[in-house]
C-alpha cells in the first residue's frame, strides 16, 4: 500500500511540473514571437524613415544647386537646408512616426553636399511585457550635387564683306541681277556705281544678306539665353563681337555683353565700299585677329572665357583692291599667294584668285581659340556672260573641291566645320555652330 501511494504521489508531482514547464515555454514563445514582430516593425519603420531621409537630402542638394548662386552663397544654402528639413518632416508625418531630423548643406570644390541626421521612437506592442517601453531608431543620409557654374563664352563673328559676297544668293537672284543690272554680282563702288543697292531694289537677295540674316537670328537666341542667365542671378555669361573683312579686318562691334547693341550694329554692316577694300585677304585677317585682344581660357571666369571664332566666308581669296582715281582697281600690296592660284594680267596688274590657307588658323588655335568655319558656297554664275568668266571657271574647276577640306583643317574639330549652299542651309548651319558653342556650358545648354 505504501508503495502504491508513493507511485501516485510521484505521478501527481510530475503532472504539475509538466504543466508549469509548458506554461513557461508558452509564455517565452509569446515573448520571443512578440519581440520578433516588434523588431520587424522597427526595422520597417527605420527603412521607411531612411528612404525619407535620403530623398530629403537629395531635395536639399538639388535646391542649393539650382539656386541663383548655384549654392555658393550661404543664404541659398540656408534655404536649401530648410527645404531638406521640411521635406523630411512632411515625409515622417505621412509615415506616422514621432521623429525629428536636421540637415546641413555645404559647398566645396564645385560640389554641394547635403547631410541629414534623424532620430525616431518606435513603441513596441509586445516587448513592453518585459519592460521595454520604447525602441530608439536613427540614421543618416547624404547627397552630392556637382555644381554647374556658368561657363563664360566669347563669340567672335567674322563676316566676309568682300565683293564676292555680293553675288546673287540663288540662281533666281542671279537671274534678276543679270536682267536688271547686267551682272550677277553687286559692288559698292567709290565711283558712285552702287549695284548692291540696285540689286536689292529689284528684289534680289545677296549671299551676304543671307549670312547677315542668319547672324541676326543667332543674336536673338543669344540674348534670350543671356536674359535667363541674368534672371537666375548668374550675370552676363555671353559676350559677342562682330568683325568684318575684305582686304583688311574691321571691328564694327567690339566684344560686349550687350547683345541687343550687337544686333543693332549688325543692321548697318554691308559689303565694304571703301578705298583699299573689295578683295579678300585672309592673311591680313588672321594677323589682325591675333592682335585683337581675344581672351582665352577655360570659361570659369569672365576674364578667362572660352573663345569661339566663327568664320563665315566663301573661302575664295582675291588680290584686287579698290583705289581712288583711274584705274579704279589695283593689286593689294599685302596679298600673299597660296597655290594653286589663277592670275589675270589684263587689268594692268596681277589679279590673283586662290583658295583658303588653313595654316593661318594655327596660331589662334594654339592659343586656345575654338575655330569654327562656315563655308558659304561660292555660287558659280550659270548665266552668260558671267558663266564664261575665267575667274569663275577657275573657282569652279580648281578651288571648290579644296575649299571645304581646307576650312575643315582650320576648324578645331570636324563638327565645327560646316558647309552650306542654300539660304536655309546657311541659317541652319549658323544655328548649329552657335548651339555647339553654348553647349560647352551645362547651364547655358538647358
Amino acid at each position: 500500500m505504501r508503495s502504491r501511494r508513493r507511485i501516485a504521489d510521484f505521478a501527481h508531482d510530475e503532472a504539475g511540473s509538466f504543466v508549469a514547464l509548458t506554461a513557461f515555454i508558452v509564455s517565452l514563445l509569446v515573448v520571443v514571437v512578440g519581440a520578433t514582430t516588434d523588431y520587424i516593425q522597427a526595422i520597417n519603420l527605420r527603412n521607411r524613415l531612411q528612404s525619407a531621409a535620403d530623398a530629403s537630402a537629395v531635395a536639399g542638394a538639388v535646391a542649393a544647386r539650382d539656386s541663383a548662386s548655384g549654392g555658393t552663397s550661404q543664404t541659398d544654402r540656408n534655404a536649401a537646408k530648410a527645404r531638406a528639413d521640411a521635406h523630411f518632416a512632411e515625409a515622417a508625418g505621412r509615415i506616422g512616426s514621432t521623429s525629428s531630423g536636421t540637415s546641413s548643406v555645404t559647398y566645396a570644390d564645385a560640389t554641394i553636399t547635403a547631410n541629414l541626421t534623424w532620430q525616431a521612437t518606435f513603441i513596441p506592442a509586445f516587448s513592453r511585457i518585459v519592460g521595454i517601453e520604447t525602441w530608439p531608431v536613427s540614421g543618416t543620409a547624404q547627397a552630392l550635387a556637382p555644381v554647374s557654374l556658368p561657363t563664360y563664352i566669347d563669340i567672335h563673328f567674322v563676316l566676309d564683306t568682300s565683293h564676292s559676297m555680293a553675288i546673287g544668293a540663288t540662281a533666281s537672284d542671279q537671274s534678276i541681277m543679270m536682267n536688271k543690272i547686267g551682272c550677277t554680282i553687286g559692288c559698292h563702288m567709290q565711283t558712285g556705281t552702287d549695284t548692291v543697292a540696285r540689286a536689292r531694289n529689284y528684289g534680289a537677295t545677296l549671299r551676304f544678306d543671307v549670312v547677315k540674316s542668319a547672324v541676326a537670328a543667332i543674336l536673338t537666341k543669344a540674348k534670350s539665353i543671356q536674359d535667363k542667365s541674368i534672371a537666375a542671378g548668374r550675370g552676363s555669361v555671353i559676350r559677342v563681337a562682330i568683325h568684318t573683312f575684305s582686304n583688311t579686318m574691321k571691328t564694327p562691334f567690339a566684344r560686349s555683353t550687350d547683345i541687343a547693341a550687337a544686333a543693332t550694329a549688325l543692321t548697318s554692316i554691308d559689303i565694304d565700299p571703301a578705298i583699299g577694300q573689295s578683295g579678300t585677304n585672309f592673311h591680313t585677317l588672321f594677323t589682325s585677329l591675333g592682335t585683337a585682344g581675344l581672351a582665352f581660357g577655360d570659361g570659369k571666369t569672365a576674364s578667362t572665357p572660352k573663345s569661339f571664332v566663327i568664320l563665315m566666308t566663301d573661302g575664295v581669296e582675291g588680290s584686287v583692291t579698290q583705289r581712288s582715281g583711274n584705274p579704279q582697281w589695283t593689286r593689294d600690296s599685302a596679298f600673299v599667294n597660296y597655290a594653286p592660284y589663277d592670275r589675270d594680267t589684263s587689268f594692268g596688274f596681277n589679279w590673283d584668285i586662290q583658295g583658303f590657307d588653313p595654316s593661318l588658323c594655327t596660331s589662334l588655335k594654339s592659343r586656345g581659340a575654338y575655330m569654327m568655319t562656315l563655308n558659304v558656297e561660292y555660287l558659280i554664275p550659270t548665266l552668260a556672260p558671267d558663266s564664261s568668266d575665267g575667274r569663275y571657271l577657275f573657282v569652279k574647276n580648281s578651288l571648290k573641291s579644296r575649299i571645304q577640306a581646307h576650312m575643315s583643317s582650320c576648324a578645331t574639330t570636324s563638327e565645327m566645320a560646316l558647309y552650306a549652299s542654300s539660304p536655309a542651309d546657311i541659317t541652319a548651319a549658323t544655328d548649329k555652330l552657335f548651339t555647339l558653342a553654348v553647349s560647352t556650358s551645362a547651364y547655358l545648354a538647358k
